[in-house]
């Protein structure tokens, strides 16, 4: 299903080894993806699946060898070859987590496909707008010394306006379509509230959780519950007792405002109300949730 949406003017194969091959990276989050569904049938609650895109941190060749080729959809082009079995495209876990604390990651976006053909449709719209939110989210808290996509018009017009910079355009299946690129030390004159803005917005992490911790805080903001978090992680729920423990310890220790410090006297923040808070600062600093070398 992925990217078969007409508006690519192209509808790869997709073998059940590419189909493994992206479950797999998704599952690791070397490859990123996302999509939306719409209630179409209020009846009975039928879903649509609406929208559909993904993303991945690759290498410095890989990035190079996007932006200077001219083949259309070059960004799927690569993610295919990877899926082949190439190598030197996909950062690995360990590339990321580096990356992340040192010079910066660069992200391809390999493409973004929806339902509707008429971008003017006031569903079009409001699809859009939740996608950017979901686009934004999905990489926020991420160090990113470069980004790099390319979209069809009139997606393409809102990047470059964002602060994207546009390198060479095409014309594919009727669309007029863009390749644009930003480094993170480029002076473009940004919006502070604007998409590419936001993405290449980063302050370090404070708590700086463990590989295990982070994934336990990742499903909760889901909204999973602990019983639910043990048959995910495949562990007791003793387990998650105990490393819900050691999370707020490591809190306590390194961000002691987050959650109420243990100080003489005063009344220690306990359970439910404990959890809320982290999980409220967790979700305006992305950044403590990413892998950090």
């Amino acid at each position: 299903m992925l990217f078969s949406n007409p508006i690519f003017g192209v509808r790869p194969s997709l073998s059940p080894a590419l189909i493994d091959f992206c479950a797999e990276h998704l599952s690791a989050g070397t490859l990123r993806g996302g999509m939306i569904e719409e209630v179409h049938n209020r009846t009975d609650d039928a879903l649509v699946l609406s929208a559909v895109g993904a993303s991945a941190f690759v290498t410095d060749d890989a990035l190079t060898e996007f932006l200077t080729g001219e083949r259309p959809m070059g960004a799927l082009d690569m993610l295919l070859k990877a899926g082949r079995g190439e190598g030197g495209i996909l950062a690995r876990e360990a590339d990321i987590a580096e990356g992340n604390a040192g010079d910066g990651l660069n992200l391809l976006v390999i493409g973004f496909a929806h339902r509707y053909d008429n971008p003017e449709d006031p569903r079009c719209r409001a699809l859009l707008a939740r996608a950017i939110g979901h686009f934004v989210e999905a990489h926020s808290g991420f160090l990113l010394k470069q980004a790099a996509r390319e979209d069809p018009e009139p997606i393409a017009t809102v990047l470059i306006s964002s602060g994207m910079r546009e390198i060479r355009r095409y014309r594919l299946g009727g669309l007029e379509f863009a390749v644009t690129h930003r480094r993170r030390d480029d002076a473009l004159p940004i919006f502070p509230d604007s998409i590419t803005a936001q993405i290449f917005a980063h302050t370090p992490p404070i708590i700086r959780f463990s590989p295990a911790q982070r994934t336990l805080l990742e499903f909760a903001g889901e909204g999973l519950t602990d019983e639910d978090i043990a048959s995910a992680m495949a562990i007791s729920i003793n387990t998650v007792k105990r490393m819900w423990k050691l999370v707020y310890e490591r809190v306590e220790e390194r961000a002691p405002q987050v959650i109420g410090a243990r100080q003489a006297g005063a009344a220690h923040v306990r359970g439910a109300e404990r959890r809320r808070r982290l999980m409220s600062y967790l979700k305006q600093h992305p950044q403590e949730l990413r892998p950090h070398g």
